[in-house]
């Protein structure tokens, strides 16, 4: 196995144990431009644009869009042209599956968000096909897989993690000099010194609120012409994507001296960054991560609207996630408790926000690596 796809060979077992025991025959993972599934990356190597098919004995098979990519990334027994089949992927599915599955009945498994107007048609063409009734089952089951980085994807991960570092001093620098650039000036500029540090793109479209803005927890838009130099607080959320791989990083600034409401913003966030980090261990549930910094946010009269974390990998809000416990019936009904395990790459991002003030959010990406906490970024309190 080379190394183009990121799910190694006992995770990759473990789905086709799933399969077996779920009586489903093949996979298929579909992604296009109306419905984008990473797990096309996470599991074939392949980046973009394609169908993938696993059988339930472990053969691979790629129907890509762009034949040339495919070759040069994907990591599958076969790739299959879908010109022989006058470009029509259903067709293609169809002769590969009786091709292989020779039984009259047979059972296809998909992820939660595969259309259900192409459940319907590849029913109606392949006689003695049906679908699995519950994809949510196998959805659950990759996210959970790729809760979990191995150490290639985290060297990954710390290389767009320290791009990320390295540009918040080009932030710093630029924030303190800043006179009459805009926010929109400030996004372009981390754009520009992130690919030269060898970012292939960034994780997401980088977010900049000014004194005015920042109490929005995704200001929008992202990025305005509005001047940068505004009296408050105000953030940068931006990050690195590096070889697919996500960093993400905020790093809070100020304009002029602050009030003492600006300071309690300012003091309860980094209290609850230090706090959430503090506590940290394998074995600690995720939700009393989460409950600890929004407490000290809370009873500092600043409630958290958000959840502390999320995880990274190949996309910038991979599992798992650091949010509260419900505490409804029905909340509960579907909520399943997630622990910190050795692997795991994720944020720490509290936030206090108010209107008229500004928005204060620390944020940095941490991994568990061999049993041990390991701060991949360097974020700070930028003051102008």
């Amino acid at each position: 196995m080379t190394e183009m796809r990121s799910i190694t060979e006992e995770k990759f077992e473990r789905l086709l144990n799933l399969m077996q025991k779920e009586r489903v025959d093949v996979l298929l993972v579909a992604d296009n431009e109306m419905t984008r599934d990473i797990n096309l990356q996470y599991l074939s190597g392949h980046p973009m644009d394609g169908n993938l098919i696993i059988t339930n004995s472990g053969e691979t098979a790629l129907f890509p869009w762009d034949m040339a990519l495919a070759k040069a990334e994907a990591e599958v027994d076969e790739i299959i042209d879908n010109a022989n089949y006058n470009h029509n992927t259903s067709l293609a599915f169809k002769a590969y599956v009786e091709d292989h599955i020779k039984k009259p009945n047979k059972s296809v498994g998909v992820f939660s968000f595969y259309p259900f107007s192409s459940v319907v048609r590849m029913e109606e063409l392949i006689p003695g096909l049906k679908f699995h009734r519950e994809p949510i089952k196998f959805s659950q089951f990759v996210e959970e897989l790729r809760a979990t980085k191995s150490m290639r994807e985290i060297e990954l991960l710390r290389k767009a993690a320290q791009i990320g570092t390295d540009t918040v001093q080009d932030i710093k620098h630029f924030i303190q000099n800043a006179s009459n650039e805009t926010e929109n000036d400030l996004s372009f500029h981390v754009l520009n010194q992130m690919t030269k540090r060898g970012a292939e793109d960034l994780a997401f479209q980088t977010l900049v609120g000014n004194g005015n803005r920042a109490h929005m927890l995704h200001c929008h838009p992202s990025a305005s012409n509005e001047k940068l130099a505004t009296a408050g607080l105000g953030v940068i959320d931006f990050g690195a994507k590096y070889r697919g791989y996500h960093s993400d990083i905020t790093v809070p600034f100020s304009f002029g001296e602050l009030n003492p409401t600006q300071l309690k913003m300012h003091e309860l966030t980094f209290k609850a960054h230090d706090s959430a980090i503090e506590m940290l261990e394998v074995g600690v549930p995720l939700w009393k991560v989460h409950q600890t910094a929004q407490d000290i946010l809370t009873n500092g009269g600043f409630p958290m609207p958000h959840s502390l974390g999320h995880g990274l990998g190949l996309t910038v809000h991979d599992s798992p996630f650091l949010s509260r416990k419900p505490t409804d019936e029905f909340g509960l009904k579907y909520w399943k408790e997630t622990i910190l395990e050795d692997g795991m790459v994720f944020t720490i991002e509290p936030g206090a926000y108010q209107q008229g003030f500004g928005g204060h959010r620390l944020e940095n990406d941490v991994a568990v690596v061999n049993g041990k906490i390991e701060v991949l970024t360097k974020s700070e309190f930028v003051q102008a």
